[in-house]
């Protein structure tokens, strides 16, 4: 380890990743076009501008939004009906 690494706090010591548009969809279930679309809604983390058009997003961000999303409450299971006693045909 180097000065400089010493310097840094203990968290990030490490190099942030950086993720392009298929792997945070990967990460975060959502189509591209709806990445995008959260961007531009300001509810996703906007990417980092890397050259022309190539654009990545900081994997801690990411992170951080997916940490953010509430837990998704499981539906109460269905109780199967009881059978009609059948009449007797008759």
């Amino acid at each position: 380890m180097n000065a400089a690494e010493s310097a840094l706090p203990l968290e990030r010591r490490h190099r942030e990743r950086l993720l392009r548009i298929d792997d945070v969809c990967y990460l975060t279930g959502l189509g591209r076009s709806t990445v995008y679309a959260k961007v531009k809604g300001g509810g996703f983390p906007h990417p980092v501008q890397l050259h022309g058009a190539c654009v990545a997003w900081r994997e801690s961000e990411v992170g951080a939004w997916i940490d953010a999303r509430p837990l998704a409450i499981a539906p109460a299971p269905i109780k199967p009906r009881r059978r009609q006693a059948a009449k007797a045909l008759g």
